[in-house]
């Protein structure tokens, strides 16, 4: 009888360390910035502690700067890149980005090609996508 309670205390004490183990899952971060893809505001591209963005979100819709080509209406934040903000981007061109510096997706302090491209690899997409 004693063997059986110790036996049996062991297998549910295992039992519930598997379930413990189970819950825990594992912290992916997809862009490789070191910054958890639950927090991350820039899940595909790279804005983490030693990126020149480094979280930044100068608009405050919840995209990173680092990957959010929105500027304009009909509201910053309404999730896609289209004409109307590469046209808004463009006018920045070569310019030093005006505060907050939602503009510079590199965090260079330049709107140039770079951010050029990259937002217009985002035309007709939702903001962060890949």
């Amino acid at each position: 009888m004693k063997i059986k309670l110790i036996a049996s205390a062991c297998v549910l004490m295992l039992a519930f360390g598997f379930s413990l183990t189970a819950g825990a899952g594992s912290i992916t971060d997809g862009d490789g910035d070191l910054i958890p893809d639950v927090f991350d505001n820039c899940v595909f591209d790279a804005n983490g502690p030693n990126d020149a963005q480094n979280q930044t979100d100068g608009d405050n819709d919840g995209f990173g700067d680092a990957c959010d080509c929105d500027y304009t209406s009909p509201a910053p934040g309404d999730g896609l890149v289209l004409g109307n903000d590469l046209l808004e981007l463009f006018s920045f061109f070569n310019q030093v980005d005006p505060l907050p510096a939602i503009h510079d997706n590199t965090g260079d302090g330049l709107v140039l090609g770079d951010d050029l491209l990259y937002c217009f690899s985002q035309f007709n997409s939702a903001v962060g996508g890949s």
